[in-house]
């Protein structure tokens, strides 16, 4: 399974609300032991499609 998680800010305002604004940054983990670190969004989708294709072509290899 690969995960990307959307890294965001978090502000904190008077009266407690939190307003969570997204940084353009992401991380990809896999249960395989994959993680790209913080790479900008658009890589991280790069690096979870790679990674699944990957994944699915060695599937095939070894069946």
């Amino acid at each position: 399974m690969t995960v990307v998680h959307g890294i965001t800010r978090n502000k904190t305002h008077p009266g407690g609300w939190t307003e969570h604004e997204p940084t353009g940054h992401a991380v990809v983990r896999c249960t395989c032991g994959l993680d790209s670190g913080i790479v900008a969004e658009t890589q991280a989708v790069q690096i979870a499609d790679d990674h699944r294709r990957t994944a699915a072509e060695a599937r095939l290899l070894t069946a």
